[in-house]
Parts: structure tokens; sequence; C-alpha cells
């Protein structure tokens, strides 16, 4: 089980792995679409599809890498990822709106959207990757409200979690001190304390997710390795 809510670490972090093979992001058009629109998983009462899986994982490349991040490839285990992702994102907008975390607004959305088209060297360039893979300003700004949600309700989260204690920065350092180059406790100190807090938001908000996903209803229907090869 520690294992599996390990897994999740990276998830709700946006661990997303980049691996070789399969399809390059950049090539998808209208005219040779990669992906059928499918319901491959559901969350509840919601369903996530082939072609969403698809545009998010687009998306994503380019919130993490810009522009550069679509000549990456896409992989069986990267779309499987950006699946789990999902399901996960739409656990936590659940919890979201059963906690009335406020909606995104229509500012907040314009700059986003203005941020994430400076990923791109050029207007063009922009509007080249929208029309090559049928995805609309609607469609990204969609996209990049719900993933500001989710950080504001994991920040939100985050202010419910124990703070880290002088006795635990101490009890590391003395299991560490050769590593730490024999430094003196004082000098060391905060970087522990910031070593420990990253280590532990990370575990405080898998162990969350992984609970509020036992407590939901979610259903994978479809191979998606099958699916994506059948559909090209």
């Amino acid at each position: 089980m520690n294992s599996y809510r390990s897994a999740y670490s990276g998830i709700v972090m946006l661990g997303i792995m980049f691996a070789p093979c399969v399809a390059r992001a950049g090539d998808n058009s209208p005219r040779n679409p990669v992906l059928v629109d499918e319901v491959v998983a559901t969350v509840n009462r919601d369903v996530i599809t082939l072609s969403e899986i698809e545009q998010e994982g687009l998306l994503v490349l380019v919130e993490r890498k810009g522009q550069a991040g679509l000549a990456r490839e896409m992989t069986f285990e990267y779309l499987n990822q950006v699946m789990e992702f999902l399901i996960n994102q739409r656990i936590l907008l659940d919890e979201a709106r059963r906690l009335g975390l406020p909606p995104i607004t229509a500012r907040e959305r314009e700059n986003l959207l203005r941020g994430f088209r400076q990923r791109f060297s050029s207007e063009e360039g922009y509007l080249r990757f929208m029309y090559n893979n049928g995805i609309t300003e609607e469609d990204i700004g969609e996209v990049l409200a719900r993933h500001l949600r989710v950080e504001r309700l994991k920040d939100r989260k985050l202010r419910s979690m124990p703070e880290i204690k002088d006795a635990e920065i101490k009890r590391y350092y003395n299991k560490h001190r050769l590593e730490l180059g024999g430094n003196p406790l004082e000098v060391v100190a905060e970087a522990i304390r910031l070593k420990l807090l990253t280590e532990q938001r990370e575990e405080f908000l898998a162990n969350w997710v992984w609970e509020l996903r036992k407590r939901s209803q979610v259903k994978v229907l479809v191979d998606l390795a099958a699916a994506y090869k059948t559909s090209r």
C-alpha cells in the first residue's frame, strides 16, 4: 500500500515523466487524429475520454517545457500517467466543490492564457499549435483554470500539515552528519528543514489523495495502449 501511495505523490505534484516512442506530440492534426473520442475512465459522475487525455498531455508538455516540449514523444506510459493525473484531478475538483472553493475568475483565466502563450516563441507558433491539434483558447483556459483550482485546494490542505519540529531536524542531522560535511547544526538547519518539509508535503498530499480516492467511484474501462493502437 505504501508503494501505491507513493506513486500518487508524483501524480499529485505533476511529476509526469517523459519517455521515448509512439507518437510525436507536434505531429497531430485535425486531418490525421491520433485518438478517437472514447470513454476510458469514469470518476463518480464524470467521464474521461481518449481525446481529453491527449489534449491534457499536450498542454502539460507545453506548461512544463514550453514549445520545445512538443518535440518530445508521447508514450503509452506517459498517456497512462496523464490518465491517472486526470482521475486524481477529478477527485480533487469534487472536493473543491464540496468545500465551496471559489472558481477561477475570468481575469485569472486571461492571465493564465497570457502566460501559456508566452511559452511559445511566436504568436504564429501558438496559433499553429492550436490549429494542428484542434484546440481552442477556451479549451486551454479551461484546463489551466482546473490546474490552478487544484493547486489552490492543495495549498489550503497544506495549511493543516504539522510544522517541522526542531527535534526532527536534530534527529536528521545526527543521522546524516557525515553526509552534511560535518557542518555545525546551525549552519545546515534550514536546508534540513526545507528537505524534510518537501518530503512531508509530498507524503501528506499523496495520503490525502489516496483517502479521497478510496471514497470515490473510479473505473478504468479501456486498456489505453490497446485503444491507442486501434485508433491509429
